[in-house]
């Protein structure tokens, strides 16, 4: 018998019972629930080797209604923590405060860009790395008290800049 026919002599043996059987705990998809016991014993290396394909297809879609059901609950789950995030009020800020942030923001950038090369370097690594006075000062080799003045005074110009509307 080829594999072929195995197939299709399963099919019409043992998809009906299946489908009951699927319908009995899920009887929307227990068509598709089927269908995928049918696709899942065809990935097997070597269909013709089970012993008892009936039993094998029952497990197949016992399986099958399992996965299905867990994806049920992480949809529904999933569903409910979309809902609860619609009903809370957009953060997003509307596009007048966007533009005031940007033009801020562009002002901070020319402002960094005016400022002497070590302390924007060391306000770089600070605010955007993410690094200690610490590890900035082993890494440029100065005392942790210079690498805080210097990040100190190259946020007052930055802030100062941004206060003015320094373009």
């Amino acid at each position: 018998m080829t594999i072929k026919s195995l197939f299709e002599q399963l099919f019409h043996s043992h998809s009906k019972e299946l489908v009951y059987f699927a319908g009995q705990r899920a009887a929307e998809v227990a068509e598709d629930v089927v269908q995928e016991s049918f696709l899942r014993l065809m990935q097997h290396p070597e269909p013709q080797t089970i012993e008892n394909h009936r039993a094998y297809l029952y497990k197949l879609t016992g399986n099958a209604l399992i996965d299905y059901q867990r994806k049920l609950a992480v949809r529904e789950r999933y569903h409910g923590e979309v809902e609860d995030l619609d009903s809370l009020p957009a953060d997003a800020p509307g596009p007048d405060v966007s533009l005031h942030h940007q033009q801020i923001l562009q002002g901070v950038m020319r402002a960094l860009d005016e400022l002497p090369p070590l302390q924007r370097s060391i306000f770089l690594l600070h605010r955007v790395d993410g690094l200690t006075y610490l590890q900035i000062g082993k890494l440029l080799r100065m005392s942790r008290s210079n690498v805080e003045r210097q990040f100190y005074a190259a946020l007052e110009y930055c802030f100062a800049a941004a206060l003015a509307g320094k373009r």
